[in-house]
């Protein structure tokens, strides 16, 4: 059995970084970028009108001067503008040739076909050059730069279908069990409901890695090794349950039979003391405890940070400090990661409150479904009393509490 540090250092050190593949715009959100970004053309194209106004010559400032035209947002005019005269110019268009300034409507007055200029008016006022955002050529966005809404937004402006990217892992799930049903069965007295199931699928898409396939397997070791079959594209597999020492424990088994490389099994940790990693060639197989507390710290603390360094992400979160509102027991010689709700404090330093939501067992998801973050208690013997400051990690993308 090996400590909780120790696991997360082998199970980097065998995961690698995907390949770098294109894919179209719209599903490239979230991911790292494997290409610099250059600009296609001058942005703005054009001399842009930042507002509402009119287009003038600097010399009529003070002046009473003639309407001649207009120009709206995505209109070419030729029209020029000369000594006392103006045209009327919309956010985002196109100066006219000759324009000096942009003078905003609410500072003229308008009568008829004419307005009448502010004393002062300096050349360039509200007119965005040619290029001022970005000339043609420059870079814009570096490669192992995140795709942001913003980004998409850059991408979008330059043209681009599609952009080279460090492509986001394939999932899939087994749950395991001669005692789990599906949601839309009624359980007799000795049956329980998949929850493992739905719960890594909504963690993985709560990553972005969309819906992975979800299988379920008998406890037999033919069945666990057919499903894994099935599933020898994902890139990354889960198995629940079967990775203890009970009799129906099989999945062990069954990755020796399909293959795989054992990485290590069993962490001194609480919960997910079963955990199992191996990997098949490219493929890496998560065993995760049955418990379904268990299951969800083991994607929490190992699989995310897999699926980081997959995607060219730094793959561990640095911890916050907070401090326990009520004592938290140790379990001995194991790290117990309990999970909590964290609060903001702005006047306490550290700021953040932790309040342990522990269950009965790692089994018991109900005491803990309200938590946004692990608490780590360092293994021991003495209680950590109310006020002890812990280390704690956010919970997938869990809000941020007032």
């Amino acid at each position: 059995m090996i400590r909780p540090d120790e696991a997360l250092r082998l199970l980097l050190e065998t995961v690698h970084q995907n390949a770098p593949r294109r894919v179209p715009l719209a599903e490239a959100w979230g991911l790292e970028l494997a290409e610099p970004i250059r600009a296609d053309r001058d942005y703005p194209p054009f001399p842009r009108a930042m507002m509402d106004g009119y287009a003038v010559r600097t010399a009529d400032a003070g002046k009473v001067v003639r309407v001649v035209g207009e120009v709206a947002a995505g209109q070419n005019v030729d029209t020029p503008v000369r000594c006392a005269e103006c045209l009327e110019i919309m956010t985002g268009a196109a100066c006219p040739p000759g324009t000096e300034a942009v003078v905003p409507k609410e500072q003229v007055r308008r009568s008829g076909a004419e307005v009448a200029l502010p004393r002062r008016v300096t050349p360039g006022q509200h007119i965005a050059p040619q290029g001022s955002e970005c000339p043609a050529g420059r870079p814009a966005l570096n490669a192992g730069e995140p795709i942001t809404p913003l980004a998409i937004a850059v991408m979008a402006s330059f043209g681009l279908k599609s952009v080279l990217v460090i492509p986001r892992p394939s999932m899939a799930v087994i749950t395991t069990g001669a005692e789990l049903i599906s949601l839309d069965e009624i359980p007799d007295p000795a049956k329980i409901r998949d929850s493992n199931g739905p719960m890594l699928v909504a963690m993985a898409c709560d990553m972005g890695l969309g819906q992975p396939r979800h299988l379920h397997a008998e406890d037999r070791r033919d069945q666990i090794a057919k499903s894994l079959e099935e599933v020898a594209d994902a890139e990354i597999v889960l198995l629940t349950g079967g990775v203890s020492v009970g009799t129906y424990d099989l999945v062990p088994q069954a990755l020796d039979h399909y293959g795989a490389e054992l990485v290590f099994h069993k962490v001194s940790q609480k919960p997910g003391k079963p955990l199992l990693v191996a990997r098949k060639g490219a493929q890496l197989v998560f065993g995760l405890p049955g418990n379904p507390l268990a299951c969800h710290f083991c994607f929490h603390r190992y699989v995310a940070a897999a699926v980081r360094k997959m995607e060219g992400k730094r793959p561990i979160t640095d911890p916050m400090l907070g401090r326990l509102t009520e004592p938290v027991e140790p379990k001995g010689g194991r790290t117990y990661f309990v999970a909590a709700l964290a609060q903001c404090n702005p006047e306490a330093e550290p700021r953040w409150r932790v309040r342990p939501l522990p269950g009965t067992s790692s089994a018991d998801v109900f005491a803990s479904a309200r938590a946004n973050c692990y608490a780590e208690v360092p293994p021991g013997a003495s209680e950590l009393p109310a006020g002890e400051v812990v280390r704690f990690t956010w919970i997938g993308s869990a809000p941020w509490p007032n």
